[in-house]
């Protein structure tokens, strides 16, 4: 008889095999949009963080808006500092148990409240690149705690980081708050277009090249694939927060990672040694614990 911990790395062997499946198949792809858009799944916070953590909405817009903060913190100014997490999900699907466990350890451990915005996702028409930057700026500008770090995963990453670019260049008051950027295994180029995604995209367990084209060419609405708030590797990184940013060396993502990391070459750079994993939802954040504890410490920074 199999032990619990072969049938669980079983299970998520099998996990990743059929989204690798689905996501290099494009009848497979598009069918999977469409069922998560008929059938929206259900973006409430989990009832089970912690007994000190309060979770409250405080919408913005048309947007639901989280605000996660610890109960000592409650008596405290409504000045306290916020980090803005942007959750991943290749612009199609909605937030997961494990992001609200990564903000949850954010907030315990540092000196932030976090905020999750709950964004449109494709193929809703509101849910292009262009009106999504601009719903981020809003929760900026509109937000009643200052946002001093802004983080993300994976299609979050993409959104993390344009968003940072387009505070830079229509909001330069609120771009001035930004203190650090964090982006977990982030989609930097939507086309997935370099020959290294497409060598790294054969070994990648998780992510397929076709999925993410069909997805991100949603995203792009009526702007150019290569257009900065699509794929904001294209973007000018010029006056940018200290960023950190984590990838794997079997993550297709990884590639344009490096790509971003060749930009800001001169800049202060540093590279930390190999060893992450790709991390699209999360699912492996309670091995990646060096990652978490990175994320903490580079955020409470900020704070």
């Amino acid at each position: 008889m199999p032990s619990i911990s072969a049938s669980v790395i079983s299970l998520i062997i099998k996990w990743f095999l059929q989204n690798k499946a689905v996501q290099e198949d494009e009848e497979a792809t598009r069918q999977n949009i469409h069922d998560t858009y008929i059938r929206p799944q259900d973006h409430r916070p989990p009832s089970n963080l912690g007994s000190n953590i309060t979770i409250d909405r405080v919408d913005v817009q048309e947007w639901p808006l989280y605000k996660i903060s610890t109960k000592n913190s409650q008596s405290k100014s409504q000045q306290r500092k916020a980090l803005l997490y942007i959750h991943g999900g290749s612009f199609f699907k909605e937030i997961y148990p494990q992001h609200w466990k990564l903000a949850v350890q954010i907030v315990s451990e540092t000196d932030l409240d976090v905020l999750i915005p709950i964004y449109p996702l494709v193929p809703r028409p509101v849910a292009t690149a262009q009106k999504l930057a601009d719903g981020f700026v809003d929760i900026c500008r509109l937000s009643k705690q200052p946002i001093v770090s802004i983080a993300g995963d994976s299609a979050g990453g993409t959104l993390a980081l344009s968003t940072t670019l387009h505070l830079r260049d229509t909001a330069p008051e609120l771009f001035a708050k930004v203190r650090s950027l964090i982006l977990i295994a982030p989609l930097l180029d939507c086309a997935v277009d370099h020959p290294e995604a497409l060598r790294l995209a054969k070994i990648d367990f998780w992510l397929g090249v076709t999925g993410l084209r069909i997805s991100g060419k949603m995203f792009a609405g009526d702007l150019p694939i290569k257009h900065p708030l699509v794929s904001p590797l294209y973007g000018d990184m010029d006056k940018l927060p200290p960023l950190l940013m984590f990838g794997g060396p079997r993550d297709l993502l990884c590639a344009d990672a490096r790509r971003l990391k060749s930009k800001l070459l001169g800049k202060d750079v540093d590279e930390a040694p190999a060893g992450s994993v790709e991390t699209d939802r999360l699912v492996a954040i309670d091995i990646c614990r060096n990652l978490v504890e990175m994320a903490k410490i580079f955020s409470r920074q900020a704070s």
